[in-house]
This record gives C-alpha cells, structure tokens and sequence, in this order.
C-alpha cells in the first residue's frame, strides 16, 4: 500500500503541475504584475483554479452514513478528478478573451500582450486520508499530501474534519438507512506565495444491499472556497498587495457505490456541483 500511495502523490505532480508547469505558474503570475490591472488579471487568471481547489478538497470526504467507533478506523488514499469544462479556460480582461492558469499555453488573442495558461484539461488531488472513531457517534478525519518542487517550493494539503451520525436519533427499529452530518476544512498552499483554503458541510446517508458487502451512499453539500495570491513574495516591489480570490463552490450533490471484503474497501460516487467530479477511495478497515 505504500508504493501505491506514493504513487498517486507523484501523479499529483505528473497530471496536474508537473516541476516545468509549477515553474511557469509561479513564473506566469510574475507577468502578470507587469500588466494593467493586474489585480484584475489575476483575479480572472486563477479563479477556476480557486473553485478546482474547492471541487478536490471538499470530495471524497465520506463513503458512509454511520460513524465508526472507537478503536475501530480506516486509513487509505482518496483521489478526486475533475474534467475540467470549458468555461474555465478562459476570462474576459479590459475587453479581450485571455486563458486562465489552466487555459492554452499560448495568449489567445495573439494582437494583444497576454500570460499564457498551462493548457491543463484535468486536475486530480490524492491524498492520504484516515477516519478514527471517537466517543458519542462522533468520528474524526485527517487527510494531507505534500511535494516539494526545487524551483517552485512545497506544495503542501493539509486538512481534518469531524461527522456525527444521526442514526440513533431516528426511532424506528433496525431502520435500513444510516445518516451522519459533517464538517471539515483544508489549507492549501504552494511555496510562499499562495494560500487557499475551503470549508466544507455535508449531510450524508448510506444503505446496505442485503447478503452482499455493498453500500450505496450519497449526500448533500456545500463548499466555501478561496484562495491568496501573495504578491509581495512574486515581487518585493509589488504594491497590489494581497490578492484574495473566492472560487465558485456552492451546494454539490453526489452518489456512489462502497465495496468492503474482510479489512479493505473500495469505493466511487459521482459529485454534481459547479465543477463535475469523480471521488475514488482505497482503504484498509478495522
């Protein structure tokens, strides 16, 4: 499980920002500054990577309804892809059309001085994720992932979160349906010079298919995401300042399918929001 987990965390970097693309972005938003309006430009430049953000680290939060008890845990790896759509290629600056962070790597407007994009079309987040159970219907989360880039910096998440299972509040006998609300929140950043942050909510509900060992879960969510462009660290000489970018999360809605055999599980749903998404999950159980 090891390899495996170190793995996914390398194709963190291999699918989304490899060293040269890390590089670019750190040096792409340098450009900016030399812009008009660049605090315009960069609000535009990074805002679907702001609301991507958001998509990754408010998925794969759960795959169940009920909450585990103590000692009882499961530890793993959770990934989250996210296709990205069309829409966030590209932003509208002082009239013209200009790629965003994750548009086409040459200006698309070639008459006019512009910053290209790293022409990315998928982003996928790994991390390593773990569920402890605690006293009172409670259950506690912790996920993180970490890379560092020689030119570029640490590029580190960390997160944590905490589910209370309703079940019990329901008086009615072996009823089939577990149900559970929680919350969480993730920091991410990249070297000194960005920082972004979501909160997440969510009310959620599994069953079981009888005589076999699977689960069918979904919920209902809704994620608060942003994130800080530190201009001063891009520039010395910058006099914009921080720039503070709030993605476009809202409510998300998603369904999946969990699979345990004896001390392993392996679950998938499908998240509708803002931005589409697939949740994947592997876990040793106990």
């Amino acid at each position: 499980m090891k390899h495996i987990i170190l793995a996914l965390l390398i194709g963190f970097v291999l699918v989304n920002v490899n060293s040269a693309k890390a590089g670019d972005f750190e040096d792409n938003l340098k450009l900016i500054l030399q812009q008009q309006a660049a605090k315009d430009y960069i609000q535009g430049y990074v805002q679907p990577f702001s609301t991507a953000l958001g998509t990754g680290l408010g998925g794969a939060l759960f795959h169940r309804g009920y909450a585990k008890t103590l000692p009882r845990f499961d530890v793993g790896v959770s990934v989250v892809y996210i296709p990205l759509p069309d829409e966030a290629m590209t932003f509208q600056y002082l009239g013209m059309t200009k790629p965003t962070v994750f548009g086409d790597d040459t200006p698309v407007d070639p008459q006019s001085i512009g910053v290209p994009g790293l022409n990315v079309t998928d982003f996928v987040l790994p991390m390593l994720h773990a569920n402890v159970g605690l006293f009172g219907g409670f259950e506690g989360t912790v996920r993180f992932a970490k890379k560092n880039f020689d030119d570029l910096g640490d590029i580190t998440l960390i997160g944590g979160g905490i589910k209370y299972e309703l079940s019990d509040l329901i008086p009615i006998p072996m009823f089939p349906i577990d149900f559970g609300v929680q919350a969480a929140y993730h920091k991410f950043t990249i070297g000194s010079f960005l920082d972004a942050g979501t909160f997440s909510m969510n009310f959620q509900a599994s069953g079981s298919i009888p005589l076999f060992p699977i689960d069918i879960y979904g919920g209902l969510g809704y994620d608060v995401s942003s994130l800080t462009v530190k201009t001063g660290e891009l520039e010395p000489s910058s006099v914009i300042g921080d720039v503070t970018v709030d993605g476009e999360n809202a409510l998300r809605l998603n369904a999946g399918i969990s699979f345990t055999l004896l001390f392993f599980n392996v679950h998938a749903d499908y998240n509708v929001g803002k931005y589409k998404s697939v949740a994947v999950g592997a876990m040793f159980v106990l």
